[in-house]
């Protein structure tokens, strides 16, 4: 999509910049300046989509880190289909090229037959070719560094026409049109491309005829020259390809330009005007791209009109809970949760935000004016107790941001960020992997729409090792989000943190991947370093190293350690993971073609460091 926006502003651009030349450039006799203006608007076109509006230089981003194990869920990609609109649209413009490409070949061809039949005389700088009597309906022209000379010029009109072709030589026309020929073969759709190489050409024989004419010794050359134009109308045929002396359409405009006064070097202001009428345009467009925010008091970017506030507000038991009331610090906005704890209202930028029950205590939320869409996923405090944690997450366009709020207590007790000791999944963190590799589920709708990437859970671990208050950080979508939180609330207890001696309630993060195996092999520590990536609030969870594992359905996979195959039911966690140095994932025909039989239900390669 965003190729096809490119092409559709390089195509304004053209377009564009041609109406500046017709209105305001054309009849100029500064005919250099108007060829590098037509080739210039050619060339610059392709970066103009490109410019951005000039702003004070963004915010160096920080980077946040989530201090957790992440675990990657694979699946087969499914086979992509042929028949879709993106293919037929390639495979139309893929014809185009190729028939265009032909076309550009065939003229190359039939010059070199001309190459072939004619005799070839080498001159200073260029090489004359005289055309055989079987080309005598072939006019005289000019490609590169050779001159055409048809017999019936050679014999009557060999002096002028090839002081009119050399000029083309001499100034190198040829490489305009095979530039613009080019152009065409990519652009074969584009129309405006056949305008821009016939007004080229209109100016390569401008410049060729002034040149003529400024070799003439006589006079009244101007007045010869003009007589001879008119005199050599014959309508010889014209190669697209090459500078024919003769064209029946260009006649007339030739002899106006040769009699046209000079105009006034105060003329070339045109041009610097027209170049800074194409940047003030270029920004203009940029700018309009760009949504005009206004800023705080304090420099940040707000948006225009109101904020679109969501959210879900829950009980401390993690229940929907409906009745809660939104307001406003004017008491001008507001809203009611409903049964499913949803609320929806719109408020202007920099607004405070109170969310209060009467069985619960009070949250105030301040609105950032810096993000379009505001989404809450909020957790009454009971009464007594501190308000939530806000943990924002903005989404990738910066135009919505997702705001969680992680309460700082759980049953009355305090919830701890930094342990003395990590709470534990039962039988440790190869344990865990075999769990969530048994129970976790590709979703069929992420699979179909190709979707892949990791979804940032945040959850609980309370001082009796339950998983409590389940959040999704940054979704995915696609089910994937709901999936992640079906799998984690089945957990077992996990051994609760320590402090002092003591179990605490712990705030605990893991990041779940979800990819689609079109990749074979990675990396054993490349997701883990990935994960420090995050956009989000600071997170000082539990740190626990080692390399990233990735199984789909080890209970069944066989389980292959640096070539040599283990027996069925091997038991993963006895690979210490700081040993491996990567992983590899075979399913289905690969597994099966690699393995036999024994590789049915998957292979799982283990490639262990070497000491």
């Amino acid at each position: 999509m965003e190729l096809l926006i490119y092409v559709a502003k390089l195509s304004a651009y053209w377009i564009a910049l041609y109406i500046l030349y017709a209105l305001f450039l054309r009849h100029h006799t500064f005919l250099r300046w108007n060829r590098t203006y037509l080739l210039g608007s050619l060339v610059l076109s392709f970066a103009l989509p490109l410019v951005q509006y000039p702003e004070s230089a963004p915010p160096m981003p920080v980077v946040y880190q989530v201090s957790a194990v992440s675990f990657s869920v694979v699946t087969a990609a499914p086979s992509p289909s042929l028949l879709t609109w993106e293919n037929l649209v390639w495979l139309v413009y893929g014809i185009g090229v190729v028939v265009m490409s032909v076309r550009l070949v065939q003229h190359f061809r039939h010059l070199n037959s001309f190459l072939q039949e004619g005799e070839c005389i080498p001159m200073d700088h260029y090489t004359l070719v005289l055309l055989g009597d079987n080309q005598t309906r072939t006019g005289s022209f000019s490609f590169m560094k050779w001159i055409f000379i048809s017999p019936a010029d050679y014999a009557h009109n060999f002096d002028t026409i090839l002081s009119h072709e050399l000029a083309h030589v001499r100034q190198r026309h040829s490489w305009d049109i095979l530039f613009l020929e080019i152009l065409q073969v990519v652009f074969w759709f584009n129309p405006i491309l056949i305008i821009y190489k016939k007004t080229i050409q209109q100016v390569h024989e401008y410049l060729a005829d002034r040149q003529a004419v400024q070799e003439q010794t006589q006079t009244d050359n101007r007045d010869r020259y003009a007589e001879f134009l008119v005199s050599y109308a014959l309508g010889a045929p014209a190669s697209m390809l090459t500078n024919q002396f003769f064209n029946s359409k260009l006649l007339k405009p030739r002899i106006a330009m040769l009699y046209k006064n000079k105009n006034s070097k105060w003329s070339l202001g045109k041009y610097a005007a027209v170049a800074l009428l194409v940047g003030f345009a270029s920004l203009m467009v940029a700018s309009c791209e760009r949504e005009v925010m206004p800023t705080s008091a304090n420099g940040e970017a707000m948006v225009k009109g109101d904020i679109n506030i969501t959210g879900i507000v829950n009980t401390p038991d993690h229940k929907p809970l409906r009745g809660a009331v939104i307001t406003d610090s004017k008491g001008k906005k507001g809203a009611i949760t409903d049964e499913a704890g949803r609320f929806s209202l719109k408020v202007p930028a920099g607004s405070a935000l109170t969310l209060s029950h009467p069985d619960y205590g009070q949250i105030i939320m301040g609105i950032s004016g810096k993000y379009k869409n505001t989404d809450y996923d909020l957790t009454m405090p009971s009464k007594g107790d501190k308000p939530s944690n806000m943990v924002s997450t903005p989404s990738a366009d910066g135009q919505s941001v997702k705001i969680t709020g992680q309460t700082s207590t759980f049953g009355g007790s305090p919830i701890f960020t930094v342990v003395e000791k990590a709470p534990e999944f039962p039988g440790g963190i190869q344990a865990m992997y075999k769990f969530l590799g048994e129970n976790i589920k590709y979703p069929e709708a992420a699979a179909k729409a190709n979707v892949q990437g990791k979804v940032f859970l945040t959850f609980i671990v309370t001082s009796e090792g339950e998983i409590k208050d389940i959040q999704i950080m940054k979704g995915l979508g696609f089910g994937a989000d709901q999936e992640s939180v079906r799998v984690m609330s089945k957990m077992p207890r996990w051994e609760p943190g320590m402090q002092s001696g003591r179990p605490v309630n712990v705030r605990y993060n893991l990041p779940i991947a979800f990819q689609l195996d079109n990749t074979k092999e990675i990396k054993a520590n490349e997701s883990a370093k990935k994960v420090g990536l995050v956009e989000q609030g600071t997170l000082n969870g539990p740190s626990t190293e080692g390399p990233t594992m990735i199984y789909t359905g080890v209970g069944q996979a066989r389980v292959v350690i640096d070539g040599v195959m283990q027996k069925e039911g091997y038991d993963i966690k006895e690979v210490g993971p700081d040993n491996v140095q990567k992983v590899n994932v075979l399913k289905g025909e690969s597994a099966t073609k690699a393995y036999g039989e024994k590789g049915a239900n998957g292979v799982i390669e283990i490639y262990m460091k070497k000491k």
